[in-house]
């Protein structure tokens, strides 16, 4: 469970996103998201039906590429692609961040966590990474 649902089950959706927030708000290399639940709606259903994702990071001197990888049922693992070509198996992630869609009908609340796990990109840049995957997914025109 993502959260003790009895104990939420007569909060509003405001409530429930103030929570999440929250609770992520002061947690180092981790990050609560609040998706609004019918526009979220088709996220997982495309990440499952495209299942990896490559991403340019782009920095003053360069750039690098990540891939990410969707695993059913809600969560994605995003590496270095360069790493993942050598040896899927063996690429450590960078990230991770997982969408739980527990209130996307109810509450029309869509919850998402992300774990920045590599000191290889820094807090921000992995929430804005982590931002832009879901953009590409849940925007027609990107997808």
């Amino acid at each position: 469970d993502i959260l003790k649902k009895e104990l939420v089950a007569d909060k509003s959706s405001t409530e429930i996103s103030d929570m999440w927030y929250t609770y992520h708000e002061n947690k180092e290399n981790v990050h609560g998201i609040v998706l609004d639940g019918k526009a979220a709606e088709p996220l997982l259903s495309r990440a499952s039906s495209n299942p990896f994702f490559v991403q340019p990071i782009f920095r003053e001197n360069g750039y690098f590429m990540l891939v990410s990888q969707f695993m059913e049922p809600s969560h994605f693992i995003m590496a270095y692609l360069e790493d993942y070509k050598m040896d899927p198996g063996s690429a450590q992630p960078l990230l991770t961040f997982s969408v739980f869609d527990d209130y996307a009908k109810g509450k029309d609340l869509t919850l998402v966590r992300a774990d920045i796990l590599n000191r290889g990109i820094d807090d921000a840049e992995g929430l804005k990474v982590v931002k832009s995957m879901l953009d590409h997914y849940l925007d027609d025109d990107e997808y």
